[in-house]
């Protein structure tokens, strides 16, 4: 994107352990009512639906590692085996930015041997992975140091469910990230497109906060999909600022101002565009042909 420079900030998309069969059944039960029942239940979907409220277990492109298709129990598990979409307890499909390099995350054990995996490699990526998969996606590895804390479930986890599976991770933040002084910050409150007023629903207001932002940025020259994606894998950090003043949840995308080649704050007089920003009609049009070198894993052949 011509007039925009900003630093990677790497981390896998997934990380999480295997769950137990106890919480797999819990996961398969609640998005099955959920993809049941949720038109009706939930008020939010009129407003963000756009896809499958759930993706439940299927047969349809189910990959199960080394267990061949056709095989004896392949079926069986196909049908009962979590998709990795969202983030759950274990951790799994979090898209957690700040998961790069020195960073330190705590994850719940459900399993004899943890079954911890990783993957889904983020060159970088703004809060929320605005477009789906927006983020900048790219091969690579992990080179990770790994200790169990017994007793750590009990001792520092309170399940905030029915039962003692229902915990989450804790993490820190890695000390190498790239660091910003000057933002620009835009709000959005829990009022849809049409006006309609929501409770308290920060997706909602973040998806307003985004809206505002992207039409905000298209007056400088760029075209509204340019900032979608930009925010979608630029820096940016999204918050929810307020949540207790009902009935509008409050909602704040900020944006580092460094990263334009521009001033974008607001000034009196006319929008100034900056002197390198070109509008072309085809800037989606993908030009890779697929010929990128492999990344290989150099502690692979230690």
């Amino acid at each position: 994107m011509s007039g925009v420079r900003f630093p990677g900030l790497t981390h896998p998309g997934i990380i999480g352990t295997a769950p137990s069969m106890e919480l797999l059944n819990i996961w398969n039960e609640r998005e099955r009512e959920l993809e049941k029942n949720g038109h009706q239940t939930l008020k939010l979907c009129e407003v963000l639906h756009s896809r499958p409220l759930a993706n439940l277990p299927t047969t349809k492109g189910c990959l199960l590692g080394k267990i061949p298709v056709g095989t004896a129990g392949w079926e069986t598990i196909a049908k009962e085996a979590a998709r990795t979409i969202p983030g759950r307890e274990n951790g799994g499909n979090c898209d957690i930015k700040n998961l790069s390099r020195g960073s330190k995350i705590y994850l719940p054990v459900f399993v004899e041997g943890a079954n911890f995996s990783t993957g889904d490699m983020h060159f970088s990526q703004g809060d929320g992975e605005i477009a789906f998969c927006g983020a900048i996606e790219m091969s690579g590895f992990l080179e990770l140091k790994c200790e169990i804390i017994r007793g750590g479930m009990k001792e520092y986890l309170t399940p905030m469910g029915p039962t003692p599976l229902h915990v989450n991770p804790i993490f820190e933040i890695g000390p190498v990230e790239p660091r910003f002084s000057e933002w620009l910050v835009f709000e959005g409150i829990s009022v849809d497109e049409s006006g309609r007023q929501h409770y308290l629903d920060a997706s909602v207001a973040y998806k307003r906060a985004v809206l505002n932002a992207i039409d905000y940025l298209s007056k400088f020259g760029y075209s509204k999909e340019q900032v979608y994606l930009l925010l979608s894998c630029c820096p940016c950090e999204g918050r929810i600022s307020g949540i207790v003043d009902s009935p509008n949840a409050l909602a704040t995308l900020a944006i580092p101002t460094a990263i334009f080649d521009q001033d974008i704050r607001p000034k009196i007089g006319k929008v100034p565009v900056g002197p390198r920003l070109v509008r072309k009609p085809d800037v989606l049009r993908c030009t890779y042909d697929g010929n990128l070198p492999t990344t290989k894993n150099p502690a692979a052949s230690m």
